[in-house]
This record gives C-alpha cells, structure tokens and sequence, in this order.
C-alpha cells in the first residue's frame, strides 16, 4: 500500500510540474509589456498545491525550476540558480502565510502577491552579486509590476478550470497517461553514458567562460556558442539575448566609472561602466547559448523530471492543436482523458 501511495504522489508531482511548464509555454503567446518582466503565470500551480505535504510542496516548487531551467535552455547557467532560490523562497513565504496566518486574514490574492514580491527581491539580490550594485535600481519597477503579477496569476488560479484538474489529480494520480513507449525508455537508458558525458563537456565549458577577461575572445566564444546552438537543433531567439543585454547596461548605468562619455538626463555613461557591462553581458548570452545545447539531455523515464517531462509533451501537444482563447486551450491541454 505504501508503494502504491509513493507512485502517485510520485505521479501527482510530475503532473504538476508539468503544469507549470504548460503554462510558462502558454505565457510566450501573451505580450510582453517589459522585455525582462515576465508574468510568471506558472506560480499558479504552486497556489493550489498549498495543501501538499510540506516535502512534496518543496520539492515541486524545486521540480518547477529544474525543469523550467531544462526545456528553456539556462540549465547550466547562473540563472539556473537563481530560478532554483526564487522559486523556493517564493514558495516557501507563501506556505507560511496560508498556514500560519491562515487564509481568513488574508487572500489568495495576498499570498500570491507575497509570493511575487519575494521572487522579485531574490532575483534582483542574487543578480547584483554578479551584476553590480546598479540592480537594486531596477527593484522598485520589479516590485510594481510583479505586484500586478501576483494579482494576475491568483485570478488565473481561480478562473482557468486549475483546480478542478487538480482534484482530478489527486485522484487518478496512478491512472495519469504518459508519452514514452517502453521501446524509447529503453532506447534512451542506451544512452545515459554518452549523455553524462556531453553534460560534463557543458558544464566544464559553462564554467570557463567565467575566466575570459578578453572582449574579442569572448565574443568568439560566443559565436561558437551560437552555432554549437544551432547544431543542438535549437532556434535561436534574439529577444532574451536583447533583454539581458538591456537590463545589464542600465544596471551599469547606476554605477559610473571611469571616463564620462555622455549623460542621459542626470546619469553619466562611462567607458569603464559600458565595458564591465559588455564583458558581463557577453559572458552570460555565452552561458546561456551553451545551456540550450542540454536540452539534448533526456532524464530517465522513471525519475520525476522525466515523468514531468513526459507529461508536458501530451499537454503541449494538444495546446498547439487546440483552437480559441488562450484559456479555451489551457482547457484543452487540461484534458485527463
């Protein structure tokens, strides 16, 4: 009986976990008001599992970044990192609030917009370590529109059909269907040697970008980054590349250094600023060309990322099929049958 019960809390995680990726995925079809804001729609899933044992919660609001961190390609990247804090001590702020204050003093909305606020604190925390101190200038427009965030993934939790899908889950957990033919499992534990191996190269690569001081070497490597992308079978978006770039150059902007090129309004522009920033920039879109290369890497069917995943390629599936609103086809991709 015990067993029983481990395999579908087991399959009960991994169903939620690819929730959260359905939704992010979801989230790319609406428009992004801010190049670097996202509205972080899958915190919704975190809302309703409120209720799950306090090791479960944890280890799906970990799931959630792991796997969100695998299919957008930041896996081996310091976003990965942060991503894994955010999502914990945004998870974690809002478990305290529905159990200790108790949600007759205070609303989804609220704890969603805790939640929201704490993810935004960490984000800019952590990136300053690595950025500059010029991030915290960023904080209070962060603040506001993850606020608006917060409201808006509450209001989704409760209009999107969510939780009676989750009631469903917790139900039939067992019964959930997956993806994977036995024919791929087995096709894929052929190959978990060569692909430790290639996860050891990108790591290993990840790591010594760090250590390239030299602009025009940097930008070389980045070029074979591009195209060592490019060969994983992965598009290349331009845009996130933009937003890192933006969001590091006006943290620089917040700490002058060096030579004075021009001034935007009371901000002086230096050369030392501007070149910190561009080493910083170009490091990290390096980073990131290399982490979308993981996306190659397959978990094995039986762990709970690979039954995440599995799940998600069903979702997704019947999401790019499905026709009408943005809602009408969460539904759609929803469908447990």
């Amino acid at each position: 009986m015990r067993l029983q019960n481990n395999l579908q809390n087991k399959n009960e995680l991994a169903y939620l976990c690819a929730l959260t990726l359905l939704f992010s995925y979801a989230e790319l079809i609406l428009p992004r008001i801010f190049p670097f804001f996202r509205l972080g729609l899958a915190n919704t899933v975190i809302l309703i599992a409120l209720d799950l044992n306090f090791t479960s919660y944890l280890l799906l609001s970990i799931l959630k970044a792991t796997a969100a961190s695998l299919t957008g390609g930041t896996l081996f990247s310091p976003f990965f990192m942060i991503s894994i804090l955010q999502s914990l001590a945004s998870a974690l702020v809002m478990r305290l609030l529905y159990k200790v204050i108790s949600k007759k003093l205070i609303s989804l909305y609220g704890i969603s917009v805790a939640g929201s606020a704490v993810s935004a604190f960490i984000q800019i925390l952590f990136t300053s370590l690595y950025i500059g101190a010029g991030t915290f200038a960023l904080l209070g427009p962060m603040l506001i529109f993850n606020t608006i965030s917060g409201i808006l993934t509450a209001f989704f939790c409760e209009k999107s059909g969510i939780k009676e899908s989750y009631n469903y889950i917790e139900e039939n957990s067992a019964n959930l269907k997956t993806g994977y033919s036995d024919f791929e499992a087995n096709e894929k534990s052929a190959r978990k040697g060569l692909q430790i191996f290639f996860a050891a190269i990108l790591i290993t690569a990840s790591v010594s970008v760090f250590f390239i001081k030299n602009l025009i070497l940097l930008a070389f490597v980045f070029t074979i980054s591009l195209l060592a992308q490019k060969l994983a079978k992965r598009k290349i978006f331009l845009i996130p590349h933009i937003s890192m770039w933006l969001f590091i150059f006006i943290s620089a902007v917040f700490l002058p250094n060096g030579k004075v090129l021009c001034k935007i309004w009371n901000f002086s522009i230096t050369e030392a600023a501007l070149l910190m920033g561009l080493q910083k920039a170009l490091t990290l879109s390096t980073v990131s060309a290399l982490s979308q290369c993981a996306v190659c890497l397959k978990p094995g069917r039986k762990t709970l990322l690979g039954l995440s995943l599995d799940h998600y390629k069903i979702m997704s599936d019947r999401f790019r099929k499905a026709q009408g609103s943005l809602i009408a086809r969460i539904t759609s991709a929803l469908r447990l049958s």
